[in-house]
């Protein structure tokens, strides 16, 4: 190619065997890029460095270069409405597995049925059905969201927080419309997916344990666990930890999920306590106080089947 002489950078024949001089053609192409470089001469005061220009700082790393690679690359089909979601979901204040349990539903890559028998696991009719209804295949849409068992749950948890129930059969949508309903009644941003999440979840461990462990599930059990997750995942993340009992929760989630407010250096939000958010709201949503003792002896109405 090239190379230093006395200080003097000389050209050479780029590599190109005598073979190739010979036919004129490539003779005359390697006499004119000669003439096009001759004038440069090169730098004999520092060695040639490999730069990387992703980021202002030159130096190569993970995130810049998915950074590049996102800038540069074309989407896979068209756009979808509903990818806000994601980001959405990876802000909630919910155990980190629950967070992955999620994204993992958001992508159809849980370990369903009919996914199963795609990647070659093949069942018997009978054990591709769904677990709950026996009625269709086992898919992330159905077994999660058009199950005629599982319908009757969201119905049951739209019921409880005052929701109508939701249409939509498809997973980022109704996730969506939950996240609108409770952001419309003022739910901390970060406690907007829990009932939604909870409820997911509460579905798939009753699956896995109807087909693993071979346990029984009634509707009843599956709503009082849903509730339960919810109020224990209230408590996740920088918020004021509340006099509300559980039961207080169950008689009014809403009222419970738009009173909690997050802890700065240490000391509540200004004016925006929970006692006075209580005080402030009283009148309007009458809630009862039973004691812990008290909470003991409730007992919990059963969900007509």
């Amino acid at each position: 190619m090239g190379g230093w002489s006395d200080g003097v950078w000389t050209w050479g024949d780029f590599g190109v065997s005598e073979v190739f001089l010979s036919n004129p053609v490539i003779a005359e192409e390697l006499c004119t890029l000669r003439s096009r470089l001759e004038d440069f001469r090169g730098w004999n005061f520092e060695k040639d460095i490999v730069l990387w220009t992703g980021n202002s700082k030159n130096s190569f790393s993970v995130a810049s270069c998915y950074s590049f690679y996102d800038s540069i690359r074309y989407p896979f089909g068209p756009s979808n409405i509903h990818e806000g979601a994601f980001g959405l979901l990876w802000k909630l204040e919910v155990p980190f597995k629950i967070k992955v349990f999620g994204w993992r539903l958001f992508l159809n890559r849980l370990p369903t049925k009919d996914l199963l028998e795609i990647r070659g696991m093949h069942f018997s009719h009978e054990n591709l059905l769904c677990t709950f209804c026996g009625n269709c295949m086992e898919s992330r849409n159905h077994l999660f969201f058009s199950c005629g068992v599982v319908k009757k749950i969201w119905g049951v948890i739209a019921s409880w927080v005052g929701k109508g129930e939701s249409v939509s059969e498809e997973c980022l949508s109704n996730f969506m419309d939950w996240h609108l309903f409770f952001s419309v009644n003022m739910v901390k941003d970060r406690k907007l997916g829990i009932i939604w999440l909870a409820t997911s979840w509460a579905i798939w461990l009753d699956r896995n344990g109807v087909c693993f462990r071979n346990e029984s599930w009634n509707v009843n059990d599956i709503v009082w666990n849903i509730k339960l997750l919810a109020w224990r995942w209230t408590f996740c993340g920088n918020i004021t930890r509340s006099n509300f009992s559980f039961y207080e929760f169950c008689k009014d989630p809403l009222f419970f999920l738009s009173s909690l407010r997050p802890v700065y250096n240490g000391y509540l939000e200004p004016e925006r306590t929970l006692k006075a958010l209580r005080r402030q709201q009283c009148a309007a949503h009458p809630v009862e106080n039973p004691t812990i003792a008290n909470l003991e002896k409730f007992d919990y109405p059963e969900i007509p089947e």
